[in-house]
């Protein structure tokens, strides 16, 4: 009798727990609003790279108490796990219900919404916050399950995290919705660059300065690359494409300007550094610079 009270106050605790945690969710969730979500024959792929990330808050939290119990209570524990289970569809199909019904009654909510989301989740990839720049993404693909904008953040989120399975799986999705994404490209030149494959760092580079010509930082990435791979030519071209398109970004002068002094290609050392030193006179560097162009 005992140990029957027992589980019975281990099983209601449970029931508390868990209902606490939809309590504190569900007002969460119905400040959400989105688009009607179609269904296509990429849901499953979408869901699958979202289950990953979706119940950042949620999710762990519930896995750990489902696990505790199935280890430590046997037949109760799985009882419990399939309530928490249950709990999770119930939440999950709120959230379909809510957000579909909003996206319905105010479409212009819905935009302003993912722009600000979008602009605020790369506010926080920039300070290096992945936690809450994943949440803003997962935030945009639960109101628009085709916005590439946020699949390429997510994508960034586990590059900054050296996260390369997710990171390319997200990347992979952005390229079945959009083919010609330049922008999933020149990340995936940089994840295989990050991974050591410099050859097919450059393939994915070339693809995409092929497709997109005016983005400086793929120019940039690409004479990285090939300046590893020995491709010197190659690699000056790919470097002064970039300076042609930013000719004031000091990151770009500088890496011109390296490679010309690793190059010993001393009349492009000399024209970079006048250049740089236009672009960014303060730079300490300047001096130590000079001298060791002038030592060439």
């Amino acid at each position: 009798m005992l140990v029957d009270w027992i589980a019975l106050g281990i099983f209601g605790l449970c029931v508390v727990v868990c209902g606490v945690i939809i309590w504190r969710t569900l007002p969460k969730l119905a400040s959400i609003r989105t688009d009607a979500i179609p269904r296509h024959q990429q849901e499953a792929r979408k869901q699958q790279i979202l289950d990953q990330r979706l119940q950042v808050k949620l999710g762990k939290f519930e896995a750990s108490i489902a696990l505790f119990f199935k280890k430590s209570f046997g037949i109760l524990g799985r009882g419990i796990f399939q309530l928490i289970q249950k709990l999770r569809v119930m939440e999950r199909e709120y959230r379909h219900k809510v957000i579909t019904q909003q996206a319905v009654d105010d479409p212009e909510a819905v935009r302003s919404r993912i722009a600000t989301s979008l602009a605020e989740g790369q506010a926080a990839l920039i300070a290096e916050d992945y936690i809450k720049a994943e949440q803003h993404f997962v935030d945009v693909v639960s109101l628009d399950t085709k916005n590439i904008d946020a699949y390429l953040g997510l994508a960034d989120v586990a590059l900054g995290k050296k996260d390369y399975p997710n990171a390319r799986e997200a990347l992979q999705f952005v390229l079945k919705l959009q083919q010609g994404s330049d922008a999933a490209y020149t990340r995936l030149g940089r994840l295989a660059s990050s991974e050591g494959n410099l050859i097919e760092a450059e393939q994915d580079f070339m693809k995409s300065v092929n497709l997109n010509a005016t983005t400086a930082s793929a120019h940039y990435d690409l004479g990285g690359v090939e300046e590893k791979l020995g491709n010197l030519d190659k690699a000056q071209a790919a470097y002064e494409e970039a300076v042609k398109l930013e000719s004031a970004n000091p990151k770009y002068l500088d890496a011109l300007l390296q490679f010309a002094i690793s190059a010993k290609r001393k009349a492009l050392a000399e024209t970079t550094l006048e250049r740089l030193r236009e672009a960014n006179p303060e730079n300490q560097k300047l001096p130590d610079l000079a001298d060791t162009v002038k030592a060439l």
